[in-house]
């Protein structure tokens, strides 16, 4: 018996698009015997989210899902979520189809929101979108949370779950800076050195030359 219950806890509100669209292509998660489940999954409910996700984020036009959930899930797996018989569905229990189709909206979300930062986008950024995305730390990090994290155990309405994968997002876009700002801390202090030797070499430094009129040196004593 499927029943709707209030949210877990108070959140604030939030108007960034990946919040919007993930609470609306979650929207069909429904609380059963104490866990958030999909008890009637089709096919059609991630051809309509990625519909809503194209209106969210203003997309020109609606990409390939099957094309975009490539990009997303393994091989083995899209054939599964897109199978409208239903065979290939019944070998998997409640809590693995409903975490997989966490995984997919997720996913499409968050190409959506590389795809919406182009302007006059063409089927050729969609493919390279999704090739980068295929092979990006932050479609391992955020799938592999979604995965192992406890989170159909843990969250009990569709906000928590939203607010759960928003912030491994959000958590995921920081290490991301902090790396890139000591990558670039570290090439700037390999400059510095490798500047301040060249430097020193050829003298132009108050200091290269000890002190001595251009062109006289000092000799290493034996």
């Amino acid at each position: 018996m499927a029943i709707s219950l209030p949210h877990q806890r108070p959140s604030s509100p939030s108007n960034s698009k990946l919040h919007q669209s993930l609470l609306t292509t979650l929207s069909p998660l429904t609380l059963t015997h104490t866990h958030l489940s999909l008890p009637q999954y089709h096919p059609t409910l991630l051809t309509t989210a990625l519909a809503a996700l194209t209106k969210i984020y203003s997309l020109p036009f609606t990409p390939s899902l099957p094309h975009l959930l490539s990009a997303i899930l393994p091989t083995s797996t899209t054939p599964i979520l897109l199978d409208e018989t239903g065979a290939l569905l019944s070998g998997l229990d409640d809590q693995a189809t409903t975490t997989l189709y966490i995984q997919a909206v997720t996913g499409l979300a968050l190409l959506c929101e590389n795809l919406s930062k182009h302007e006059n986008l063409t089927a050729g950024m969609v493919e390279r979108e999704r090739r980068l995305f295929e092979d990006s730390k932050q479609k391992m990090e955020v799938l592999e949370r979604i995965e192992d994290g406890g989170l159909l155990g843990e969250c009990y309405t569709v906000e928590a779950v939203v607010e759960y994968i928003v912030d491994v997002v959000e958590r995921q876009h920081q290490e991301e800076e902090q790396e890139g700002l000591l990558v670039l801390e570290g090439v700037e202090v390999e400059e510095v050195v490798t500047n301040e030797k060249v430097d020193w070499e050829m003298g132009s430094r108050p200091y290269g030359n000890m002190g001595l009129p251009w062109g006289f040196t000092i000799m290493a004593l034996n």
